[in-house]
């Protein structure tokens, strides 16, 4: 047990790469040749870490009954060890196919061997089973590649291989092994040319097995959110979206679903999902690792695309949030909420807030006792954190006068971050914004109603203009009462009409303060979402704000709501008994009809 703790342990803490040139001409590749130590084709690897038969054979008594769901043709197994019984469970179930070859493809993670594309191993390999052989034949067919280079002391480290033939061994003693490492850096013309080279070389009954961990240093929410849009990409075969993926290997995914795609085994005939949190029966684990593997088997791929999509509450960049970031530098404002390798900030699609003042080129003088302006040199901050949507409408779009709210659409567009809402004073067709994500297409639209009387005519007809287009509509507004902890008549007035008119959801701004959420007509309303970055210090209920998850599919929407804690402006999320005590005061006072939470998720299906 002792030596399964120290294993486990040093997985965990395995992390990312560095970045390194992908370019690999031949000299380049004779030069590495000349540099990597000589072995003998038949030298056997010595496992570095504590190879223990009981800790395998532990796996395979963990493993999950797998109906008959015909012959696979490929897979994702986990090398992150405390999810052992995924990879014996994938094993056992094509070990009646009696494949001669296993293709096996994982990172490369710490980007060794001079910024070689792809290393590979002739080395035999020794398990707690027996000794696992090379399939040398076709290793040397790969090696004639520019891209492939034959590296015994690399591959020898890495995780992503040696963590996983063990089971290759257990469950096909007489199959052999292809192991490929692909640098993260790898182009698209290297990778194309390695899976042509593959597709000539390998036995048709060869199974290709991506070994590829998910979500990373997330809590148990965080991870599920992520997963969800790596999920939904997985099985619609969206190559355009595999960069926003929070796995630990774009490359690996590729591969294996261009191979899928060209044996026509696009299906996704069985699939495990789990979580190390949920493993470790620790639900309020900090910083967890999560598990996807998906069985692949002739068919086609699902159609049907989910956009998922991260919002935030009021955005402020002025006053002492400003003197904050001068202070500390700009990284101090979201630092400990993005964590390890900025991952809380990645995994989907949208990451919007409400800009609560313009991005203008200089400070104008003004009659208004609060006006914001913003330095748009902050902008590039925020796109470290991959923000690319936000919301104009509100009561400090033309602080800086109309001129000053063209000046920062004119900075944030050329950032390459989207904009709607118009100077919200008035409802226009710039209050809109339609986006096509996968193969959907959203209308995003911003009104305000805090101290003028919003056109409820044209904001209907904005609705269901975008009902027409688009297959989901989203209100942004920015209403209600200041810091008054619930929503007042005509917020649930204008929710209800809105959502009548076609709108799926209602996500709103400007009190300050986290208000309640309503579903309703099986449609989520989040009357107020608090302050997202504000200098509000003198008060609890203003320094906590909610964001909230969005992925939408056909027939539901999984909601994810992340309550996050500031403290002098700096944000962390809120977990454990905290965390529990903010969702016991938020369910008191939401109507969510008859709908639960459930770490942190509500599922609203067929909300057509």
């Amino acid at each position: 047990m002792k030596k399964l703790l120290i294993f486990i342990a040093s997985i965990m803490i395995i992390s990312g790469c560095t970045n390194t040139t992908t370019s690999f001409n031949n000299s380049k590749k004779q030069e590495h040749n000349e540099k990597k130590q000589q072995v003998d084709e038949e030298e056997i690897f010595q496992f570095a870490g504590p190879w223990d038969k009981d800790l395998f054979d532990s796996f395979y008594l963990k493993t999950k009954e797998v109906s008959d769901i015909g012959e696979i043709k490929g897979g994702i197994v986990p090398h992150h060890l405390l999810a052992g019984y995924i990879d014996a469970t994938f094993f056992e179930y094509i070990k009646k196919q009696k494949p001669s070859t296993i293709l096996l493809i994982g990172p490369n993670h710490f980007s060794r061997g001079f910024g070689v594309p792809v290393i590979t191993s002739k080395r035999n390999w020794k398990t707690p089973y027996g000794i696992t052989k090379a399939n040398t034949k076709i290793i040397d067919e790969l090696a004639t590649l520019n891209e492939v280079v034959i590296d015994e002391n690399v591959i020898k480290e890495e995780h992503s291989m040696y963590s996983i033939i063990p089971f290759i061994n257990k469950s096909l003693p007489d199959t052999s092994v292809v192991p490929l490492i692909f640098n993260h850096n790898i182009t698209e013309e290297e990778s194309n040319k390695v899976i042509q080279k593959i597709i000539e070389v390998l036995p048709k009954d060869a199974v290709i097995v991506s070994s590829i961990d998910f979500s990373h240093y997330q809590t148990l929410p965080a991870a599920n959110f992520h997963d969800e849009l790596s999920i939904n990409v997985i099985k619609t075969f969206d190559y355009s979206r595999l960069d926003r993926l929070e796995i630990d290997s774009i490359p690996s995914l590729e591969i294996l679903l261009k191979l899928m795609e060209y044996y026509k085994t696009q299906h996704v005939a069985y699939e495990i999902h789990d979580n190390s949190a949920l493993i470790a029966n620790n639900e309020n684990a900090q910083n967890n690792t999560s598990y996807y593997s998906p069985y692949f088997a002739t068919g086609k791929p699902e159609t049907n695309s989910a956009i998922s999509i991260l919002q935030f509450g009021d955005l402020m960049l002025d006053r002492d949030v400003q003197k904050q970031i001068t202070a500390h530098g700009e990284e101090y404002l979201l630092e400990k909420l993005a964590g390890q390798e900025n991952r809380f900030f990645s995994g989907t699609d949208i990451i919007a807030a409400n800009l609560e003042g313009p991005f203008a080129d200089s400070r104008r003088n003004t009659s208004k006792s609060i006006a914001f302006r913003f330095d748009p040199t902050l902008i590039p901050m925020l796109q470290t954190y991959k923000f690319n949507l936000f919301n104009t409408a509100n009561n400090h779009s033309i602080d800086m006068s109309r001129k000053g709210l063209e000046e920062s659409n004119n900075n944030v567009d050329k950032a390459g971050i989207a904009y709607y809402g118009g100077d919200g004073y008035t409802v226009t067709p710039s209050s809109s914004l339609t986006k096509t994500i996968g193969n959907k297409t959203i209308t995003f639209i911003g009104v305000n109603d805090t101290f003028h009387t919003m056109d409820e005519d044209e904001v209907e007809k904005l609705i269901k203009k975008g009902k027409e287009i688009s297959d989901y509509v989203i209100v942004n507004i920015h209403w209600g009462t200041e810091y008054k902890p619930t929503s007042n008549a005509r917020q649930q007035y204008l929710a209800h009409l809105f959502i009548d008119n076609g709108a799926d959801i209602i996500i709103g701004h400007h009190p300050h303060v986290i208000q309640e959420m309503e579903i309703y007509n099986n449609k989520p309303i989040f009357y107020s979402l608090g302050n997202f970055i504000f200098d509000q210090y003198w008060s609890t209920p203003t320094q906590v704000g909610l964001g909230v998850g969005l992925v939408l599919y056909k027939d539901q929407i999984s909601t994810y709501l992340f309550p996050l804690q500031g403290t002098q402006s700096q944000l962390i999320q809120i977990i454990g008994t905290e965390k529990d005590q903010f969702f016991a005061n938020f369910i008191d006072k939401s109507n969510l009809n008859n709908h639960t939470i459930t770490n942190n998720n509500i599922n609203i299906f067929h909300y057509e």
